[in-house]
């Protein structure tokens, strides 16, 4: 939940109720003799010009001289100014002279009043803070929890292989020379057919053409995967991977073996197509049976934006396999259905 959203809701448990004064965030509450007044200023957004604090402050003492006469009670007020870390030397010297200034470093979970700041109001100064290490304690469990969702075991395993496997490459010799790839077990069809060198259908989806190629190839197995695997569980989608990847290089050697073509090639882009195919068939699934979602954070538009984007990028380009693309997408998508009872 947004902080500022989690201080309404605690000046609501409070009895405050919401001012609207022009583009300022208000909070009041009146009482028998007099009437608590909190302003929050939010923190400011990247580009976005800082106010002085003066002006602010002048803009509030107008909002309370028009209460008194309103109202005939005195005001009480308590500005809290937001920071996303501890306010620097500038901004503590430009509040001084404020003393209804409260600063928080929302970041941290940290209240700062100054020497000269009041250092009590409404007997919520405590209870603020409580508030400020609950939304810090939750916000950290969700960071990690967020961690925990993108790197998800099998996910983060595959990657570090292929990394592993780039770097012990490019120490032995040009991993973007087709024939130093063919010699470590990149997929031609001379090689598989004719030499029965059938591990290369595996082999060649953990080998890649330069450092591009593998930091694009990671990043979305990196963010695709980890949520196939959330739904699918680790072994199913191993199955999957590893599925998609066979079905890509097959699909590949065949298309090479129609077109009497011998190109060599690499790369787990077969395999991320599976996992693109996987989440597509899921959405499908649960469009179709009208139930939650599993892929919350992408619809239907948004995972065949994606296959398409990715294939045509492949159409245009030179030098790129669209036969393992496709077999891949399709070998996902099947292997997936297939998979796919119980979930």
């Amino acid at each position: 939940m947004d902080f500022i959203q989690e201080l309404f809701h605690f000046f609501k448990k409070l009895g405050y109720k919401r001012l609207e004064y022009g583009q300022e965030i208000c909070w009041l509450k009146e009482e028998d003799r007099c009437i608590k007044l909190v302003e929050i200023i939010p923190e400011l957004l990247p580009g976005q010009e800082k106010c002085p604090v003066r002006q602010t402050e002048e803009v509030m003492e107008t909002l309370e001289k028009e209460l008194m006469l309103r109202t005939g009670k005195q005001v009480d007020r308590l500005t809290l100014r937001l920071f996303h870390d501890m306010p620097d030397v500038d901004i503590v010297d430009e509040i001084a002279p404020f003393p209804n200034i409260w600063c928080i470093d929302r970041k941290n979970g940290r209240l700062f009043i100054y020497e000269k700041q009041r250092t009590e109001f409404d007997g919520i100064r405590h209870r603020l803070e409580d508030v400020l290490l609950a939304y810090t304690q939750k916000e950290m469990k969700n960071t990690r929890q967020e961690f925990q969702r993108i790197f998800q075991p099998v996910t983060t395993v595959l990657v570090l292989v292929n990394l592993c496997v780039f770097v012990l490459l490019s120490f032995k010799g040009d991993v973007t020379d087709a024939s130093f790839m063919a010699q470590h077990g990149a997929l031609d069809w001379i090689d598989v057919v004719e030499n029965k060198e059938y591990y290369r259908l595996i082999t060649s989806c953990f080998l890649h053409f330069g450092l591009d190629h593998l930091l694009q190839n990671m990043l979305i197995l990196i963010l695709l995967g980890s949520r196939l695997e959330r739904v699918t569980g680790k072994l199913r989608y191993t199955a999957i991977y590893f599925g998609a990847g066979l079905g890509a290089s097959l699909v590949s050697l065949a298309y090479k073996l129609s077109s009497e073509i011998n190109t060599v090639s690499a790369g787990a882009s077969g395999a991320v197509f599976g996992i693109m195919g996987g989440l597509l068939f899921l959405i499908l699934k649960d469009a179709f049976q009208k139930k939650k979602r599993h892929m919350e954070e992408i619809g239907l538009s948004g995972i065949i934006f994606m296959i398409m984007a990715a294939l045509s990028f492949g159409f245009f380009t030179t030098g790129v396999d669209n036969a393992a693309h496709i077999g891949g997408l399709v070998a996902g998508f099947i292997l997936t259905a297939f998979m796919a009872v119980g979930l």
